[in-house]
């Protein structure tokens, strides 16, 4: 009798968890929320343990096959939410490739992947690079790696690949044309999954300036230019007494940031001129590069950054502050420009 009490309330209990998932759409997304992080940790972890033992490659490129029909078993073929973290996984991979055995089977799981969706910018790159590894013909693969950067200009995994095969064909001529181009885009950025931003993500095009500590003044700034000494003006809602600034952004890695002065105009319209060798300067995970006794900084990652500046003074009652910033991008190669 216990048993059957016992069954029967078990059944009941699964039933109503199954009503409440259904009629609660927050709980259901939750769980699937939940189920996702999971099975992406488990992968990530194992594809990082395989790749550390003898038999790394093959062993990490067969959990990450494992990964694919199994998101396709819970989803759709097509490009889902797993999606972003299975080419995380080939990237990781991809640097310790050394045989032509594990080129192969590597080539026939990245295959996969790019048929749930051949439109994607990761997609488009591993295609581009599917037909290296076959040796197709260089305007194929050139065709290919344009549409990727059609996609998204600034972002550099293209860049990356189609500068070395260029380099390794000795066309001089396309690979000055793609480091003008690299070095020239602003548009497109990154999204990094599960990223908190204030940006939504690493882009060029935009940045903001911090007041002190008060988060409701913070100024955002965007009309961006690179390469070239641009100022910039942040008008105060009310004037301020200032002593930190803060440049906030979240531009892409490799970025250069290059302050050559900071101006203040107080409510008297008095100009007044921040002597930059006066202030501090620190960053959350930057670096600061000195040359010619100028300083860059040098972007890491794809965190939202603050770059603290320390005023020399506090400056009274000020409504206004220009910026004079050189935004610039970190050569990918030791060509010249490039």
């Amino acid at each position: 009798m216990f048993k059957k009490y016992f069954f029967s309330s078990l059944i009941i209990f699964f039933f109503l968890i199954l009503v409440l998932i259904s009629i609660n759409s927050s709980l259901r997304r939750n769980l699937f929320d939940i189920t996702v992080g999971f099975i992406n940790s488990y992968y990530s972890i194992m594809v990082k343990r395989n790749l550390a033992s003898q038999e790394n490659v093959i062993n990490s490129i067969k959990k990450v096959e494992q990964q694919i029909n199994l998101t396709n078993f819970l989803t759709t073929k097509s490009k889902n939410t797993y999606t972003d973290d299975i080419y995380l996984n080939l990237y990781e991979i991809e640097s310790y490739i050394n045989s032509q055995v594990e080129i192969e089977y590597f080539s026939k799981v990245v295959k996969k992947l790019i048929d749930k969706d051949p439109n994607i910018y990761d997609a488009i790159v591993w295609n581009a690079k599917l037909m290296n590894y076959r040796s197709s013909e260089k305007d194929k693969i050139i065709y290919e790696i344009n549409k990727a950067i059609e996609l998204s200009p600034s972002r550099q995994i293209a860049y990356r690949f189609i500068l070395d095969y260029l380099r390794e064909k000795n066309d001089y001529q396309n690979f000055n044309l793609y480091c003008n181009k690299y070095h020239n885009s602003l548009l497109g950025g990154f999204k990094k999954k599960y990223q908190r931003s204030l940006f939504k993500g690493s882009y060029l095009t935009r940045f903001a300036l911090q007041i002190g500590t008060d988060l409701d003044n913070i100024y955002i700034m965007e009309s961006i230019n690179l390469n070239k000494f641009q100022e910039y003006s942040f008008i105060l809602t009310e004037p301020k007494d200032v002593l930190d600034l803060k440049i906030i952004s979240n531009f892409l890695p490799g970025t250069l940031i290059e302050i050559d002065r900071i101006e203040i105009t107080d409510i008297n319209l008095e100009n007044l001129i921040v002597p930059i060798d006066r202030t501090y300067l620190s960053s959350k995970s930057s670096f600061l590069l000195e040359f010619d006794n100028r300083l860059k900084i040098f972007t890491t990652n794809y965190e939202d950054e603050k770059v603290s500046i320390k005023l020399p003074k506090i400056y009274k009652d000020v409504n206004e502050i220009k910026i004079l910033i050189k935004l610039s991008k970190a050569n990918l190669t030791n060509s010249p420009k490039c």
